[in-house]
């Protein structure tokens, strides 16, 4: 029972992330009416039928008279408890509120958040998985908080070089010559093939918009602004799994063609029908992979240097070997393992989400989100805005800023949500405390600080009236409450009081012997091989009189996982073991051929038909004498917190669910 609380609440979380939001904004116009009282605490006709309809979905005998009836029993019984909790004070609880709130805040976040836009992201994320880019890039760096003059200087070159090289300049000359990014000079700006999620986002949509052969417009990113040739596209290559023998090379060393050398003699050797294993055990320098035949993790794209990964994705076939290859970190050979292709979209959507949670891309689904609120919830600026930003100084940018002390400017409404007004006093509170050492402008910093501060408030406002709007999360809200409640309360009454009360459950078991009866039944080995020697062998060892280790006999048939050997011991009725209905019932020893493996039952006793030993059934006796106290409890529940059923509302949930 405990087990299954505990999935219930997180099922209840997995189904949280699926919302639909439009869909289950509460109705307008739903009926509200009483149901059952608990003492002084009301059940509504609402509240049933939804979580009756939620339990229900697939089940085809539900929606009868006597199926809503027993329901409606059963949560009467689940609100008793509920009560009887509250009135211990157990929600009351420093833990109880930590666990709560902990489930509350996984609860809000699918109901935080642009799901439309999101899905459309994870679907281009995917899209865009498909297809491999190898381009080059030639970066001008730029602040992201550079003055507009130092901005504009930034586009003006881009744009000199963009315009050179579409004149017919070669790229990579042009990107060693004045690009920002070091490795330009040795690589021309080649990045190599790349994938959704391996360069910034606004970097990668530029890419993947420009056709191959072509030069993008210029983009800006963090790091300043960038011009892209998308030199090739070509299908994902998936992933691959390869092993590799390395020998190491120091940079500029002379013992580069010693190592070069080396790596062409146990390519020779491996190519020659030598073991990989033992080649990659003898010789690889790679101190982490030799001893597992050079086995390398699952890897895709931008995992390894491009001369290392090239290699092992052009490889076909699994056992294919390649030529050497160098890296920054020395020579190779790779051997092909494995090939795996992309995964379909629903085996990647969660990790796509996650990382969409991560990377710069949530930043689009949250403007979008917090549009919405601001059309939802009225939000409106007033014209003391206009007047703030005269009172940003350079001490804003030393995080040093003082609120003024206008006491009639601070009086002045800023902004509202719905009809809650923000004062000036209330953003200049929050900018003084907040702020810290910045490169931005005063003015841009003190907006950036306005439109932080705005967003908290619009999603504080959201929050704080999640419970109206929707109706799943007020139900799966109120569901964990009562879960967490109902577990507590269960573990103390029921639960560990089943397992600690060891007189009860044996007065409990005698008292119910009739419902543990067994017909005859036998004590008795029984050994399942798979060849006849083997169970020759056990035969002469029993008869020998010798005391048998029957975990030591699995451990000598069955080395390196093989199942030679099985044995059975215990006390077993017909049914348990089919080879038991193939021979006597009667002390002694017995052979029988079976499904092709060969069986020897020693039979020591034969228990005559009667109740079955506690020890025997405990687990089941425990959940048994479970069920008995939980009644008795409920049926004392009940006697404390009168319940009284409404008429009218008992009327309306069968008509709204029984099936006509």
């Amino acid at each position: 029972m405990k087990q299954l609380l505990s999935l219930i609440l997180v099922l209840l979380i997995l189904n949280s992330c699926q919302v639909n939001k439009s869909s289950n904004s509460a109705p307008q116009d739903k009926s509200n009416k009483a149901l059952f009282t608990v003492s002084d605490d009301t059940t509504f006709c609402d509240e049933f039928m939804y979580v009756y309809k939620k339990n229900n979905i697939n089940n085809d005998s539900a929606y009868t008279h006597a199926d809503i009836a027993d329901y409606l029993n059963l949560y009467e019984n689940f609100k008793l408890k509920i009560k009887e909790a509250k009135s211990r004070g157990m929600d009351t609880t420093a833990a109880f509120h930590r666990e709560f709130n902990t489930y509350k805040e996984q609860l809000k976040k699918p109901y935080l958040t642009e799901n439309k836009v999101t899905d459309q992201l994870i679907q281009e994320a995917y899209d865009r998985y498909k297809e491999d880019i190898n381009a080059s890039h030639i970066l001008i760096t730029v602040d992201e908080n550079a003055s507009p003059e130092d901005t504009l200087k930034a586009y003006n070159e881009i744009i000199d070089i963009r315009n050179r090289a579409l004149n017919g300049e070669d790229f990579s000359k042009l990107a060693g010559e004045f690009s920002d990014d070091p490795s330009a000079k040795t690589n021309g700006g080649n990045l190599g093939y790349f994938s959704s999620f391996q360069m910034v986002y606004p970097f990668e949509s530029a890419a993947y918009n420009t056709a191959k052969g072509s030069i993008s417009t210029p983009v800006r990113t963090r790091f300043g602004y960038h011009i892209i040739k998308v030199l090739d596209r070509r299908p994902n290559q998936g992933r691959v799994e390869v092993s590799h023998i390395m020998i190491r090379i120091q940079p500029n060393k002379s013992d580069s063609l010693e190592a070069r050398n080396k790596i062409f003699e146990i390519y020779d050797q491996a190519t020659g029908g030598v073991n990989w294993d033992q080649l990659a055990k003898e010789f690889s320098e790679d101190i982490n992979s030799k001893n597992k035949g050079g086995l390398l993790p699952v890897f895709g794209l931008g995992k390894f240097p491009f001369e290392f990964q090239e290699a092992a994705f052009a490889l076909k076939n699994p056992g294919d070997i390649s030529d050497p290859v160098m890296s920054p970190y020395g020579w190779h050979i790779i051997k092909l393992e494995k090939k795996y292709p992309i995964e379909r979209f629903e085996e990647m959507e969660p990790t796509i989400k996650n990382r969409i949670g991560r990377d710069s891309r949530a930043q689009i689904s949250k403007k979008v989100f917090i549009s919405r609120l601001k059309k939802e919830n009225d939000f409106q600026e007033f014209p003391a805005k206009q007047n703030l930003w005269s009172y940003a100084d350079s001490s804003l940018t030393r995080g040093k800023w003082v609120a003024p002390e206008n006491a009639e400017l601070l009086n002045n409404p800023l902004f509202s949500v719905k009809n809650e007004n923000y004062t000036v006093n209330d953003f200049v509170t929050y900018l003084a405390k907040n702020q810290l050492p910045n490169s931005y402008t005063p003015e841009e910093y003190m907006k950036q600080m306005y439109n932080n501060y705005t967003d908290q408030k619009l999603l504080a406002y959201e929050e704080n009236h999640l419970e109206e709007k929707y109706e799943d999360y007020r139900m799966l809200v109120k569901e964990y409450k009562e879960g967490i409640l109902l577990f507590q309360l269960m573990e103390e009454e029921v639960w560990n009081k089943a397992v600690k009360d060891t007189v009860g459950l044996k007065n409990y078991y005698e008292n119910h012997q009739d419902s543990y009866q067994a017909g005859e039944r036998v004590e008795a080995t029984i050994y399942n091989a798979k060849s006849e020697d083997i169970i020759k062998e056990i035969k002469d060892l029993l008869a020998s009189g010798d005391s048998v280790n029957t975990k030591a006999l699995e451990d000598k048939y069955n080395q390196k996982g093989a199942l030679s050997l099985q044995v059975k011991e215990g006390v077993f009725e017909k049914e348990d073991e089919s080879v038991l209905d193939q021979i006597s019932w009667k002390e002694g020893t017995f052979t029988q051929e079976q499904n092709g493996r060969y069986n020897l039952v020693v039979i020591h006793r034969i228990i005559p038909a009667g109740p079955k030993a506690l020890n025997e059934i405990k687990g089941m006796v425990i959940s048994d004498y479970q069920n008995h106290l939980e009644k008795e409890w409920v049926s004392e529940l009940r006697a404390k917190y009168p319940v009284k059923e409404n008429e009218k509302g008992l009327k309306y949930i069968y008509e709204q669910l029984e099936e006509k």
